[in-house]
C-alpha cells in the first residue's frame, strides 16, 4: 500500500515537472533585416553600408512568468557597397563600377528578457557573439588580393539591446516583432594600413519571430 502511494507520488511529481517544463520553454524561428555600420577610425563614416538580412532559430527559457533567458542562432549577411572610378589616360572620368563587400556571420545573442503589459511588450539585453564565416567581394575586385589593411578578425563581441511586441495567436503560439541594436566593443580589423584607429561594429535590426510553447 505504501509502495503504491509512493509510486503515485513519484508519478505525480514527474507529471507536474513535465507540465512546468512545457510552460517554461519556447522555441521558434525568426527572420529580419539589418543595417550595419562601423566606427573607430577617421574614415569609418565614409563606409557605404546597405540593408542585409538574417535567418535563425530562437529559444526562450522562462525563469518567472515575465522574465526569461532568450538566445538566437542566426545566419546574418551584412553588405557594404564599394565603388571604383575609371579615368582616361588624360585624366577625364569615364565611369564607375559598383561592388558588394559581403560579410557572412553566425550571430549568437544571450539576452535577459522582461515582459510587461500582460506580455504584450518586452525589452531584452545582454552580450552577443559573432563569428565571421566568410568575406567576399562580388564581382571580383581588381585589387582583392592586395595586402593594404589590417587582418579581418573572425570574432566580434558586444552588447545587444532590444524592444518589441508579442502578438498572441493562441495558447501555444505567438508572433514577436523586435527592434534590436548590436553594439560591438572590440576591434574587428580591416583598417587601411595608413589609417590609425580600429573598426568596431554596430547593427540595427528589425526581427520578426514565430514562437511555439512546449
Amino acid at each position: 500500500m505504501h509502495k503504491n502511494k509512493l509510486l503515485l507520488l513519484v508519478l505525480g511529481l514527474i507529471f507536474s515537472f513535465q507540465i512546468s517544463a512545457q510552460n517554461d520553454l519556447k522555441i521558434g524561428v525568426n527572420a529580419g533585416i539589418n543595417y550595419p555600420d562601423v566606427r573607430g577610425h577617421e574614415y569609418a563614416k565614409y563606409n557605404n553600408f546597405k540593408v542585409g538580412y538574417l535567418l535563425g532559430i530562437s529559444l526562450d527559457y522562462y525563469l518567472t512568468k515575465s522574465i526569461s533567458v532568450k538566445t538566437n542562432v542566426n545566419y546574418e549577411r551584412k553588405i557594404r557597397e564599394l565603388q571604383l572610378l575609371y579615368f582616361q589616360p588624360g585624366g577625364d572620368e569615364i565611369g564607375t563600377k559598383t561592388f558588394k563587400d559581403i560579410f557572412e556571420y553566425i550571430n549568437i545573442p544571450i539576452l535577459l528578457k522582461y515582459e510587461f503589459l500582460n506580455a504584450k511588450l518586452f525589452i531584452n539585453g545582454g552580450p552577443f557573439f559573432n563569428y565571421l564565416l566568410h568575406n567576399k567581394i562580388e564581382p571580383n575586385f581588381p585589387n582583392e588580393g592586395s595586402n593594404n589593411q589590417t587582418e579581418q578578425k573572425k570574432f566580434d563581441f558586444g552588447a545587444s539591446l532590444g524592444i518589441g511586441t508579442s502578438i498572441s495567436i493562441n495558447e501555444k503560439n505567438d508572433i514577436t516583432i523586435e527592434v534590436r541594436n548590436d553594439f560591438g566593443i572590440i576591434d574587428t580589423g580591416g583598417v587601411p594600413d595608413h589609417v590609425e584607429g580600429e573598426v568596431k561594429t554596430n547593427a540595427f535590426k528589425l526581427i520578426v519571430g514565430w514562437n511555439l510553447g512546449l
